[in-house]
């Protein structure tokens, strides 16, 4: 089957949508389809993350450009605001919602065009959708009005994300979201100033995607403050490492039902920290007990049991339209 995969952001931008899109693709191919992608040139933040996507991408064919004219047999689009203007195609189509923006009041923090596509879809949301024949949710949070939805998840590779690195010998935090106001970087900069000595903070910064399970692996908790979150991916690669995740109560988060620590205020984690630092000090049994668990409840977010969701849900549009 020729399957498109549209995308509203340069894949060099190397978010969880881009991300999304590159695994999906790839997975696809190691399938027997056909694939190929296409993008818009824009990057949130103006510059990119990778520089060697088209590696990443494994000779999948790839295109970037404002207008595309696609052609396959089903066509899959991270849904955006006026996406029919930039991708032209009258295949079957399915909308894929990958952000919270759509569902929240514009705030400035949000950046410029996260607000503009928030503001747009407020008047056109509900024609637009109904020009796919199906929409795709990674959360049942978050609710939209038409008539073919399909719940699906997002994916980590668990044998790629798997414990890899022994615990540091000093208890250490780990912060692995974007340095951004959603994913509340302010808030973990409150709350690890005042540490002392006998607490390393690891920082993810430049850490290549290859390296991120050891990173993640090696830390005895990961500190997850966002404010807003769609899925929280960075959460589940952490639980699949054998790492426990403190995390806001969203209902994004608790709707995945993996047992997370929340917390809200700089105070609240602090005291989150220290209690799993005191479990890990003194009860190092309990604390391996509590790992082996992330990993065992995370597990149903496998690559393998989502890519075959997304498989039958590209093929049964495909095939129903």
């Amino acid at each position: 089957m020729r399957i498109a995969l549209c995308h509203h952001l340069g894949l060099s931008y190397y978010g969880g949508g881009e991300k999304f899109i590159i695994q999906l693709a790839n997975e696809l191919v190691k399938r027997g389809h056909d694939v190929e992608i296409y993008s818009l040139p824009f990057l949130l933040e103006g510059k990119p993350k990778v520089k060697n996507v088209k590696e990443l991408l494994n000779d999948i064919p790839y295109t970037e450009g404002c207008r595309h004219k696609v052609r396959a047999d089903v066509c899959y689009m991270t849904y955006n605001p006026l996406t029919w203007f930039n991708f032209d195609t009258s295949v079957p189509r399915i909308a894929g919602i990958h952000s919270h923006t759509y569902w929240l009041n514009p705030h400035p923090s949000y950046g410029v065009l996260p607000n503009i596509a928030n503001i747009i879809n407020r008047f056109t949301s509900y024609m637009e959708l109904r020009r796919f024949q199906a929409i795709h949710m990674v959360t049942n949070v978050y609710r939209v009005n038409h008539p073919n939805v399909y719940y699906i998840p997002n994916f980590v590779d668990s044998e790629k994300f798997k414990p890899c690195k022994n615990k540091d010998e000093k208890f250490s935090i780990a912060y692995a979201s974007r340095k951004v106001w959603q994913k509340g970087w302010d808030i973990f900069q409150q709350v690890t100033k005042n540490f002392a000595e006998d607490i390393n903070v690891n920082l993810s910064g430049e850490i290549l995607e290859d390296d991120m399970p050891a990173f993640l692996s090696e830390s005895h908790v990961v500190v997850a403050p966002s404010r807003v979150d769609t899925f929280g991916l960075s959460i589940i690669e952490s639980l699949m490492v054998e790492t426990p995740v403190i995390t806001t109560p969203l209902d994004t988060h608790r709707c995945l039902g993996v047992p997370l620590m929340y917390a809200e205020t700089p105070a609240e984690i602090t005291e989150e920290i220290f209690e799993l630092k005191s479990l890990w000090e003194m009860k190092l049994e309990k604390y391996m007990e509590l790992s082996k668990l992330c990993r065992k409840s995370a597990m149903k977010y496998d690559k393998r049991i989502i890519i075959d969701d997304l498989e039958n849900m590209l093929l049964e549009v495909a095939n129903n339209a």
